[in-house]
């Protein structure tokens, strides 16, 4: 009995054997892969929620210095406004002393 192989056949059977070679390979690598691939959505998740409370604390500060703002600009007219009353009442209160003085001279 004669066994006959012929080139084309041993290289048919060598490329079986490498594509089921790297058949393995290619399993081997994906199941490796999957423990990873779970740590990095779950560090995509906490990503993404750190950056929403985050973005949720910046909005927060945004509108707090909005109010801030328009409360200390409040202030300011206020201020501005009583600067203003307050010298008014001392101009007056300095002419009423002028008076008095100017009487008191005339008196004299």
């Amino acid at each position: 009995m004669t066994i006959t192989i012929s080139l084309f056949d041993a290289l048919i059977a060598v490329l079986i054997v490498l594509a089921i070679v790297l058949l393995v390979q290619l399993i081997i690598l994906i199941r490796s892969l999957l423990p990873s691939a779970r740590s990095l959505a779950k560090i995509l998740d906490d990503t993404s929620h750190i950056t929403s409370t985050a973005k949720t604390g910046i909005e927060d500060a945004q509108r707090i210095v909005s109010d801030l703002s328009g409360s200390l600009g409040d202030i300011a007219g206020t201020v501005r406004h009583k600067k203003g009353t307050l010298s008014a009442v001392g101009s007056i209160t300095s002419a009423i002393a002028n008076l008095i003085n100017l009487s008191k001279k005339k008196k004299k």
